[in-house]
């Protein structure tokens, strides 16, 4: 069973299907029943390629690094935040005598390798070229196929990027040509062309030429396809093209002057397009899912909001003769496809001006105003941009950085704008439990576990977040034994409460964050490196304060608002105390500057927080020190510039011209005037 399914090269967790596993062993050497095939391309998942893309800022070289990290890290291309591949082509160098070689291969042949590259040995050296149309990479490298894995010779009059693309649909193709049969209606919603264009092709070779085949693109759809043969077939095939904001699924639906359909197909991973697809198809009809990861739950519930039956399938894997059916179509396609050109959809960066315009947008619903979350600094923006790409990804993040830098904040953001928000929430501060209580608190326990249970049991803390999101602060307390028992958790889903004998299944995403660094507590043994991958999924790095100095200001004016709110009053806070503020060094991070600003709103006696009332309430302890003091450091000639220019400003502001200021402070009038200058008073 080895050698047949790959499973001596799990290296963990061990004894799980090469698929499931977070690591395998990508060596070289063949192991019995093996092949090696000498990498020439990749073809990615399309929500593979488009996390990768989105978190590489859409450059090409980043792209590649990223690609070969992911393999580096896991010996597969196995993306953990969108938990999909693709298939390879190559050429095979290698067969090992033990192989079952049902179809006469031999070394030189140009092979496609029909199976999730989730679970295929990879080494890859370079990535040279990639493809934005079709999802693809050119690399150097190889891989391992055992003898189970679906191994296709490459057609050598067929084009290599249309054929990898279709085969990386899987049985889904071959699923939506047999329901397409004796109907006449249909509807496709998707976002790439090149897969809408395929999935109406396909209904239209079984439905015929009388069907009606509407097509809904998302309005910001990647790409447009150019050229004579595609624009004829496009118009060949749909009926009707129309593009919309997929994300406002009502609006969308107000402007649809056709009836419902007998059947539709959903190639789009937004959420509100399945609302669509459900909406637009009559009762008893059909829809189908063709990717993996897109709300088919959601269109489950949407049939039941309007008591609608349909039969709704999700995307297909193996089935026999597929890849036949599949070579069959792209015989037929790839005529149309010879003078294929496309255009990018331009893709403009993050920068200040729109970030505003975002947050000042209530339909906006990323970095929520109410979190205070203020992203003015590059670096913060970077850390935006990473948390907007993974919210919507069902994957564990670990969120790292200094004490009070945010990290809960961030953790707040990715719920609110996940997949599972309407879900439960729990929040666990991991340094605040004691080590005995905390599998009891973790995982629950029955009645009469211990001395001191209640008689009716209690659920633990991932119980109660079945569904939802649990969020470990601090995970880096967690003792080893509590650590092996959350890492059951993530790779079972299940756990046992304390005294229990029966497994609970358990479906929770992780979100964890640190002040530690856990890959030194890894090699110190303090910390399991398997639960570490398990967590590090996709990581967030939260920049401390003074590494994004910009945002000071902004922060110090949320906070006022924040306080003056609470507190019933209209504060305001000078420039100049902005500014110093944004000059010192702050080693509680957010946290620090929070707690100043409060006391500030408390002591000052104005309505105007100024340089000197910040200068008063941090450096007050100078002759005195306070015990429980804030850590600001205290630059000398810094205070004594923001002292002296605010002397000058009360001076001028009270006796108007510079002589009669120069007098009142003892110092000449043209000393007072290059003063003046040098501070732009």
């Amino acid at each position: 069973m080895k050698k047949l399914y790959g499973l001596d090269r799990v290296v963990l967790p061990k004894e799980v299907f090469p698929v499931a596993a977070w690591e395998l062993d990508n060596s070289r050497e063949l192991k019995r029943g093996e092949m090696r095939i000498k990498l020439q391309r990749i073809q990615l998942e399309a929500m593979n390629f488009r996390q990768i893309s989105q978190e590489s800022r859409q450059d090409e070289f980043l792209i590649g690094e990223k690609i070969k990290d992911i393999v580096l890290r896991r010996g597969k291309m196995h993306n953990p935040v969108t938990d999909s591949g693709g298939i390879l082509y190559g050429i095979i160098e290698e067969i090992d005598d033990d192989y079952v070689n049902t179809k006469g291969l031999k070394i030189g042949d140009e092979v496609i390798c029909n199976a999730s590259l989730t679970g295929i040995p990879l080494h890859i050296e370079h990535v040279n070229r990639i493809d934005r149309l079709y999802y693809q990479a050119d690399v150097e490298g190889y891989a391992i196929a055992y003898s189970r894995l679906p191994i296709i010779k490459k057609p050598y009059n067929l084009p290599l990027d249309l054929l990898l693309f279709t085969l990386d649909e899987s049985g889904t193709i071959y699923t939506v040509y047999h329901e397409a049969k004796n109907k006449k209606d249909f509807l496709i919603v998707g976002n790439n062309p090149i897969q809408s264009l395929i999935y109406g092709f396909t209904i239209r070779e079984s439905a015929g030429s009388d069907a009606n085949i509407y097509c809904i693109f998302d309005s910001y759809t990647e790409i447009t396809l150019k050229g004579s043969k595609i624009e004829k077939l496009m118009n060949e095939v749909f009926t009707e093209i129309s593009y919309h904001n997929l994300l406002h699924p009502v609006e969308c639906l107000e402007t649809i002057d056709y009836a419902p359909v007998d059947m539709s197909v959903n190639c789009v991973n937004v959420p509100g397009a399945e609302t669509i697809n459900v909406l637009m198809t009559k009762n008893n009809g059909v829809v189908v899912f063709t990717g993996y990861t897109n709300s088919y739950n959601m269109a489950l519930y949407v049939t039941e909001y309007i008591s609608r039956s349909m039969r709704i399938r999700s995307a297909d894997g193996f089935i026999d003769k597929y890849d036949e059916f599949d070579l069959e179509l792209v015989q037929k396609l790839s005529v149309h496809f010879e003078d294929l050109d496309f255009v990018p959809k331009k893709r403009a960066g993050l920068d200040h001006e729109k970030r505003r315009a975002l947050l000042a947008n209530n339909s906006y619903k990323m970095f929520s105003v109410s979190e205070e979350f203020v992203a003015e600094s590059s670096a913060m923006v970077s850390v935006m941009e990473e948390i907007e790409s993974v919210s919507k990804y069902d994957c564990n993040v670990l969120i790292m950085g200094q004490t009070g830098v945010g990290k809960e904040k961030v953790a707040n953001i990715i719920q609110k704008n996940s997949q599972r928000r309407m879900q439960p929430f729990i929040k666990i501060n991991c340094a605040a439990i004691a080590p005995n209580l905390m599998e009891s608190e973790f995982f629950g326990y029955e009645k009469g576990a211990f001395t001191g249970a209640s008689s009716t049991g209690k659920k633990g803390y991932f119980e109660a977040a079945d569904n939802g999101i649990i969020f470990l602060d601090e995970v880096g307390e967690l003792p080893l034994d509590i650590q092996a028992k959350l890492l059951r958790v993530i790779q079972e889903g299940e756990f046992m409460r304390v005294g229990g004998t029966k497994p609970i299944k358990c479906n929770v995403r992780i979100i964890s964050a640190t002040n530690r660094n856990l890959l030194e507590e890894v090699e110190k043994k303090l910390f399991r490196r398997d639960l570490y991958y398990r967590l590090n999924v996709f990581p967030i790095m939260v920049p401390a304060l003074n590494e994004r100095p910009e945002d000071i200001p902004f922060l110090a004016e949320a906070f006022i608002n924040q306080y003056n709110k609470k507190f019933g009053v209209e504060k305001d806070i000078d420039k100049d105390a902005r500014e110093y503020l944004s000059k010192l060094k702050w080693h509680g991070n957010i946290r620090e500057l929070e707690n100043v600003i409060q006391r500030l709103m408390i002591t000052t006696k104005g309505d105007v927080i100024t340089v000197m009332d910040v200068m008063g309430e941090l450096h007050s302890n100078i002759t005195e020190p306070k015990p429980n003091a804030d850590c600001v450091d205290m630059d000398l000639p810094l205070m004594m510039e923001y002292y002296e220019k605010n002397i000058l400003k009360r001076a001028l502001d009270t006796y108007g011209s510079t002589r009669k200021a120069a007098k009142s402070i003892g110092i000449s009038q043209t000393q007072l005037v290059r003063k003046k200058n040098k501070y732009n008073l």
